[in-house]
């Protein structure tokens, strides 16, 4: 199987763990960066107007790479790298997980058999380690990918011309004027208000868990007040390289809402405040059960789903729910010829957004697991962007969501359910079920139940039932 056969014939890897450092199953908290960052012993820059060329900062783990500066690729997975051609630029990365990485510049898609690599840096194995590559940036660089793993750990190459270009700066608090780590997004850039609700990927598995609070006067940090008190740090997101125009930008976190609006570049660098309101999600209204085997969920419950394979999960939008899921296989290890891969750091189940496009959002994600017969929980509140529920380990094991009763694959007119299978034609109309089996035709108009098998043809009108078995004509 090729590396594009792995990705699945409608996912993109990248798309899918795009937003996935958010690690949806945490919540952002306040407080002073942790280990995430200070496995960097250098002064990172925090935006980059002032220079034409770039210095980057990644953080590699085989779930992918984690953006870690400038702020606009700050806590996004697998970010794209905007560069200014001709300009000489740097990738500063450390390994994140003790797994066996590498950084390459790649003309062409990075999981193509012959893959051209431009740029690459000497293979790392032990956590914590980082290296470097300096680099001229040319119009033939398209994706930058770690070689071991390089279909989750992948991303886009953009270039740019610096010129006119500005920054964007946002803060975020809450109802008290308190500061508050969120998810920033704006249009297809992501980043965190805090770097304290940043996953910390120095952990077990990849595993990641929020960096403690800081306290006053323990000199990590922040401004005191000249007694032993420090302030609390503001929560700010910055999206330098912006050119002029609209951009949308949405804001949020866990158990607060969801904030939208529209800001605008005109020439000079901007800045705006967002505050988000607290919502309690309550008790769920359902829970879903399931479990992940190799390439693929199999329901548990409720009967609904139960022994179905990746079931479709019917949601209504605002309503809380719950997924409880075993992990089935432990810790699958994928295969390729020519490809020589590290175990994956276990397995999760993220909640996506879907799209013909890579750029889909991560609304849901579990921590990775690798214990075989773990189980896990995660509740939400479903909203109607919610598309695809998937293991981020194995892409294969995609089941679909429908929000609000509106599924994505089959077109209907009120509440009916048609199933048909062979050479037939099925047309309902109200709300009715139609069942067919063979080569005939079924048309059912109102509240009524057709049943068919065989070649036959089955037509009835008004409030009735029909029943038919065997190769005959039944008409009402």
């Amino acid at each position: 199987m090729t590396n594009e056969q792995q990705s699945g014939e409608n996912l993109s890897r990248r798309g899918v763990l795009k937003g996935t450092a958010a690690l949806a199953s945490t919540a952002a908290i306040s407080g002073e960066a942790g280990a995430y960052r200070d496995a960097f012993d250098f002064r990172m820059p925090v935006a980059q107007n002032d220079e034409a060329a770039r210095t980057f900062t990644l953080t590699g783990i085989v779930g992918g790479w984690l953006g870690v500066t400038p702020h606009e690729i700050d806590g996004q997975s697998n970010p794209p790298l905007r560069l200014v051609e001709g300009e000489t630029h740097e990738v500063v990365w450390v390994n994140g997980d003790g797994s066996m990485h590498n950084f390459n510049i790649c003309a062409g898609s990075a999981v193509a058999e012959d893959v051209e690599v431009l740029e690459a840096t000497e293979t790392v194995t032990e956590q914590g380690e980082f290296t470097s590559l300096e680099f001229t940036a040319t119009e033939e660089m398209d994706e930058y990918f770690c070689m071991p793993h390089p279909a989750q750990m992948r991303g886009p190459i953009e270039l740019i011309d610096p010129e006119d270009t500005n920054e964007l700066v946002v803060h975020v608090e809450d109802e008290n004027g308190d500061p508050l780590g969120a998810e920033v997004y704006l249009d297809d850039m992501h980043s965190f208000s805090n770097l304290a609700a940043r996953p910390d990927p120095f952990t077990e598995d990849g595993q990641g868990e929020e960096s403690e609070e800081a306290e006053p006067g323990d000199g990590e940090g922040g401004d005191g007040d000249g007694e032993g008190q420090q302030e609390e740090a503001p929560s700010i997101a910055r999206f330098d390289m912006l050119e002029d125009g609209e951009y949308d930008l949405e804001v949020w976190t866990y158990g607060y809402e969801r904030v939208s609006e529209t800001v605008e570049i005109d020439g000079e660098d901007a800045e705006v405040t967002v505050t988000l309101s607290a919502v309690d999600p309550g008790e769920p209204t359902e829970t879903y059960s399931m479990r992940l085997e190799e390439g693929q969920w199999v329901g548990v419950e409720p009967d609904a789903i139960a022994d179905a394979t990746n079931p479709t999960l019917d949601l209504e939008a605002g309503e809380t729910y719950a997924i409880e899921w075993e992990n089935a296989i432990g810790r699958h290890q994928p295969e390729a010829e020519n490809r020589s891969y590290e175990p994956l750091p276990g397995h999760n189940l993220a909640i996506a957004s879907n799209g013909e496009t890579t750029d889909w959002n991560t609304y849901v994600r579990s921590d990775f697991t690798a214990e075989e017969g773990a189980t896990q929980t995660v509740e939400f509140v479903a909203e109607e962007n919610m598309a695809i529920y998937l293991d981020q380990s194995q892409l294969e094991a995609v089941g679909e969501i429908s929000v609000g009763g509106q599924s994505g694959g089959m077109e209907s007119s009120e509440t009916e359910t048609a199933e048909t299978s062979g050479n037939e034609t099925a047309t309902v109309d109200g709300n009715e079920t139609a069942t067919g089996d063979g080569n005939e035709t079924v048309e059912a108009t109102g509240n009524e139940t057709a049943e068919v098998d065989g070649n036959e043809t089955v037509e009835s009108e008004d409030n009735e039932t029909a029943e038919v078995d065997g190769n005959e004509t039944t008409s009402d």
